[in-house]
């Protein structure tokens, strides 16, 4: 089976230059989930196979491929066979994911403007600016805000190359599992004290802009009210 190559989307990890595309092998993978997504990107010294999902399962989530993969078999439940090659998987991750909630509400254009403003602000890798972008980011797909951000606000060198690959990682819903889990929290109703000191300990001020920008858009939930 040939791969499916009809959608392409930003690659959340990787260079900004290479692209993310769905690949489906001869298996159809339901069982992982309707979140989950088995995928390649190519760049060029090969391709990677990678797997996005939301629970923890033996499966290769980043295997360096020679060329682009043709078929994906399951051959247990630890091994897989890549162009009829075996590949054993040792170890387990989680890739943790915000599904992208019904809207409810739109963001006030006050508050686009602010957080545009506020894009490569600061220093290091991950400017706290964008620490505070990327957490409004993941609550407005979890409560359901619609806003006119887009991977073009932190493109075009506006930040670091790291930050905006991890805008892009925000903005489709990926994250760090305390993110995601504070982000997932809040569209219940409420960040338990636990997730909260958590999300407080992640990088020197990181930790910190990420909750205010998560509040951002909860005041925006407010306001609406």
């Amino acid at each position: 089976m040939s791969p499916d190559r009809t959608q392409s989307v930003p690659l959340l990890s990787q260079s900004s230059f290479s692209v993310l595309q769905p690949f489906w092998g001869v298996e159809s993978f339901t069982s992982l989930g309707a979140s989950s997504k088995i995928s390649w990107w190519q760049g060029g010294l090969g391709s990677f196979l990678t797997v996005e999902m939301n629970v923890a399962t033996p499966l290769p989530t980043s295997l360096f491929l020679p060329q682009l993969p043709t078929r994906i078999t399951r051959a247990s439940i630890n091994g897989w066979q890549i162009d009829g090659e075996f590949l054993g998987v040792s170890r387990v991750l989680r890739t943790p994911h915000i599904d992208l909630a019904p809207t409810a509400i739109s963001a006030p254009p006050t508050v686009e403007e602010g957080l545009r403003a506020k894009i490569g602000g600061g220093a290091g890798l991950t400017p706290e600016g964008d620490d505070e972008v990327a957490g409004f980011l993941m609550v407005a797909r979890s409560l359901g805000i619609s806003h006119s951000l887009d991977r073009s606000e932190w493109r075009n060198n506006r930040t670091t190359t790291f930050s905006a690959a991890l805008l892009d990682a925000a903005f489709h819903g990926f994250a760090i599992p305390v993110v995601a889990d504070a982000a997932r929290q809040i569209a219940h109703g409420v960040m338990t004290s636990c997730t909260r000191e958590a999300l407080l300990a992640v990088g020197h001020t990181s930790g910190a802009a990420l909750l205010r920008g998560m509040e951002t858009a909860q005041q925006c939930v407010r306001r609406a009210a």
